[in-house]
């Protein structure tokens, strides 16, 4: 019986600290994968012709995100593996052509993940990639090496929405559970 007790207050301790963390900023870091069904091999970057292949990750803040839910270059973390390729926002056509909007979420219920996420890469060795995924978006990957014209495509689409905690929330539970631990070694 006491050990249930010890667990149902730890458990109520680290559900209330993460709670008030969780109501103390008003938006979220969330974290959302990006797969594609690929049609055809694309050999040169070691891309294979599959289904449910993992591109990347889109990682955004909902806080900085305009009143529309807008996000923009400097509101959103892209990490993109295509073959043996890593690309990131630095690569991005809209960093270099200075386009504002990469992506965008409903401000209301931003918790659903994006609605749309469209963006287009080109990599020094020649290989231009085109993700345009999203429930309002048309769900396609399109790649092509312009250098030897090598061109392949698939279907896009995003993954589960994940929460990334925010250090507040992290620094609060681990103090919470300081306290815990303290409790614990003054009641032996």
């Amino acid at each position: 019986m006491k050990y249930l007790k010890n667990v149902l207050l730890a458990t109520g301790l680290m559900a209330s600290t993460l709670g008030m963390s969780m109501s103390a900023n008003a938006g979220a870091i969330i974290q959302q994968e990006i797969y594609a069904d690929i049609n055809e091999d694309f050999g040169f970057f070691g891309v294979s012709a599959g289904l449910d292949q993992l591109l990347g990750t889109i990682t955004y803040n909902t806080d900085l995100a305009d009143e529309f839910g807008f996000l923009d270059t400097d509101s959103t973390v892209v990490d993109i593996n295509f073959g043996f390729l890593n690309l990131t926002m630095a690569d991005s056509d809209s960093v270099f052509f200075g386009m504002p909007i990469v992506a965008g979420f409903d401000p209301f219920n931003f918790t659903a993940g994006l609605e749309f996420y469209s963006e287009g890469f080109v990599h020094p060795s020649a290989l231009e990639l085109f993700i345009d995924v999203g429930p309002l978006s048309s769900g396609s990957v399109i790649a092509e090496d312009t250098f030897d014209g090598i061109f392949s495509e698939g279907n896009g689409r995003l993954g589960q929405v994940t929460y990334v905690p925010e250090p507040s929330a992290l620094v609060l539970m681990l103090a919470g559970l300081g306290l815990l631990v303290r409790r614990k070694v003054a009641a032996k």
